[in-house]
């Protein structure tokens, strides 16, 4: 997978871990293969499956290894975990990112007013955070390009149909846009890492610039937020 990515052109890599059982396993991943930007955190779907203990764990890795934070986030989607115990994770994992100064990548669905509260409340790494996947509305994005984030937009901006997302993306500001796959949970039945060119192109076809100019300041964002994490 990762050599079909680098025949596309993809040259980096953020793997994010989602729960306790990935964290060994991304750090290890990270070392091994060149360009992969290792994240550790513990997303809000699997809060509840915690041990206890899991936020020393966290971070005593993340005093230790060469790692960012991620995936955390809220989840307000049917049949997640409480909303209470989310909100408590996320806020305990973003304390932890901005008192290490890291780069932290967040997850949100159907909670948006939520999570720009927890982030006025907690604050915004100087290092920069990302919202990946984002597909709220332009003004949810102008609030959190506003509070200092990045958002990364996948391939479902390029469907057939979609609003949201394309118009979002159509008018954040350059320097806060990011793009992804999101693989291998993205559009697609075989969604990968080297889908990211397809994704370039759907979205400089939204933004009316050339695939190769839009590339270039998407590499630009994402090394100034992830740069400090390759070795």
């Amino acid at each position: 997978m990762l050599g079909r990515a680098r025949a596309a052109g993809v040259t980096g890599f953020v793997c994010c871990a989602t729960r306790e059982a990935d964290w060994d396993r991304v750090l290890e991943l990270a070392g091994r293969e060149p360009g992969v930007v290792p994240m550790l955190g513990l997303h809000p779907w699997f809060v509840a499956e915690a041990a206890e203990g899991w936020l020393a764990r966290l971070g005593n890795l993340l005093g230790s290894a060469r790692a960012g934070l991620g995936e955390v986030g809220l989840d307000g989607a049917a049949g997640r975990p409480g909303m209470a115990l989310q909100e408590a994770c996320c806020r305990a994992q973003l304390h932890l990112a901005v008192e290490r100064d890291l780069p932290v990548s967040i997850h949100c669905v159907r909670a948006w007013a939520r999570l720009i509260a927890l982030l006025r409340e907690t604050g915004v790494p100087r290092a920069g955070a990302v919202v990946h996947a984002f597909a709220g509305s332009a003004e949810v994005a102008r609030e959190l390009a506003g509070l200092g984030l990045h958002l990364a937009f996948n391939g479902a901006v390029g469907r057939p149909g979609a609003r949201r997302g394309p118009a979002a993306l159509a008018r954040l500001a350059p320097e806060r846009l990011l793009l992804e796959t999101d693989a291998p949970f993205g559009p697609g039945p075989d969604c990968q890492p080297a889908d990211l060119v397809q994704v370039t192109e759907a979205a400089a076809r939204i933004r009316g610039v050339p695939p190769a100019t839009l590339a270039r300041a998407v590499q630009d964002n994402a090394l100034r937020l992830f740069g400090r994490l390759l070795p």
